[in-house]
């Protein structure tokens, strides 16, 4: 069951994190360099929007293999501890992201997009993607991060 559980953490892990880095290495330039602002929300629009229903399906998965592997090792214990730092940065990256995609990111969208059609207030479209193209790049670094803990536990460098 380790295995398998394994197995399906990683091909998850790939599928999201990789989506990600195209999202971030591809697509926001390719938007970023669109110079109508229009253009350039629908361009990210569908493709972000496509992609965060996957990624939404890869964090559970990936959230549920994960936990059934700290549990089958016992190495739910050792979470916060000094021995288990790697450990606990994955599952902390993960906690992060669950609350990005189910929580924070779809709010955030559905009050731009809300203020946007009413009009209430002009947005800098520019400033925006910079900025979203910051926090993409800080999220794929964090994510890299978590998976090279990641590979450091599961072969064996479990303590710090």
């Amino acid at each position: 069951m380790f295995v398998l559980m394994h197995v399906i953490h990683l091909l998850t892990v790939i599928l999201w994190i990789g989506g990600l880095a195209f999202v971030t290495i591809i697509i926001l330039p390719m938007a970023i360099s669109t110079k109508d602002s229009l253009q350039k929300v629908l361009t990210f629009q569908r493709v972000e929007h496509r992609f965060a229903s996957l990624a939404r399906i890869f964090n559970v998965i990936t959230g549920a293999s994960g936990f059934v592997m700290l549990y089958q090792t016992g190495w739910h214990r050792l979470l916060f501890t000094r021995g288990a730092v790697p450990l606990t940065f994955m599952t902390m990256v993960w906690v992060f992201w669950f609350v990005m995609l189910w929580g924070l990111e779809p709010l955030v969208i559905k009050k731009m997009l809300e203020k946007m059609i009413k009009g209430e207030e002009k947005m800098d479209i520019d400033a925006v993607f910079i900025k979203l193209n910051r926090m993409h790049w800080f999220m794929v670094a964090i994510s890299l991060a978590a998976a090279a803990a990641g590979a450091l536990t599961a072969h064996g460098s479990l303590l710090f």
